[in-house]
């Protein structure tokens, strides 16, 4: 992982996360970027409104992203952090900037339950959903620490895609972590040779790595992933949303919230 990638709005939400992605950057020997994304002013007819001058918007965003750099270079004093500043709609921004610097990994803060609108933040959530690259939330409060032992949450009735499990063993490999899976298929609902398959498929995706396997009891996933992680004393959980409905359901509101604010560990999450 060589280029981590900060979106930040100067709110402690976001600067909990840069936190977090400095350390991370600088236990993996990973460049940071801190972009900070404003808005342009459409005007409307017959409104009467003043505006700040851009020039001046784009300098108080590189005066503020500056003295984040310089905090965190503080604390983190080898290493290298970038800074972008960009007028636009911050998806858009977000995904046009992690194309362009081939950004590996996009470190995002998340409120506490009930203090964020929407799934994430509206904003987070969409980048969730359309990144190319892997995504992690924190939450405001969260400290980084190596992941001792990191939790995988997808369906295994299919094999997973190549460039998945590369990116997963790589995460893995950067901290020498042991590796927990959660099968979203019950067990007791899979037919013989469907539950031989999804050990085949798991084998030969997982096969070369230390890792065990667990399957859910019950009917509410989100739950059941929350118990599995404080059971298992998972620090960080990753999830592959498969075309499966669990996953296509699971950035509904309140799913996304349960699983989201309610874990607290930190959540990734690869796109096939």
């Amino acid at each position: 992982m060589k280029t981590i990638l900060v979106p930040v709005d100067f709110s402690p939400t976001a600067e909990s996360a840069a936190n977090y992605a400095a350390e991370l950057g600088a236990d993996t020997k990973a460049k940071l970027i801190l972009l900070n994304v404003y808005s342009v002013p459409v005007p409307v007819a017959d409104v009467p409104v003043v505006f700040i001058p851009l020039d001046e918007v784009e300098a108080a965003s590189l005066t503020q992203l500056n003295s984040l750099k310089q905090r965190l270079s503080g604390k983190c004093t080898s290493l290298e952090i970038d800074v972008i500043t960009s007028a636009g709609f911050a998806v858009e921004e977000i995904h046009a900037i992690t194309e362009k610097q081939h950004v590996d990994l996009i470190i995002m803060g998340v409120n506490g339950e009930g203090k964020a609108p929407g799934i994430f933040g509206s904003n987070t959530s969409a980048v969730i959903k359309k990144a190319k690259c892997m995504v992690l939330t924190v939450h405001a409060d969260t400290k980084f620490k190596k992941p001792e032992k990191i939790g995988l949450a997808c369906d295994y009735s299919s094999t997973l895609p190549d460039e998945v499990v590369r990116k997963f063993k790589e995460y893995v490999a950067l901290f020498n972590s042991k590796v927990a899976v959660f099968d979203v298929l019950k067990k007791s609902e899979l037919v013989n040779y469907q539950k031989a398959v999804a050990e085949v498929n798991l084998e030969s995706s997982l096969g070369d790595m230390e890792h065990s396997l667990y399957y859910p009891s019950g009917d509410n996933l989100t739950k059941e992933i929350n118990e599995f992680v404080e059971k298992n004393n998972i620090d960080t959980l990753v999830m592959v949303p498969h075309n499966y409905p669990f996953f296509q359901n699971l950035f509904h509101h309140s799913q996304t919230k349960e699983m989201a604010f309610k874990s607290k560990v930190p959540l990734l999450t690869i796109h096939e």
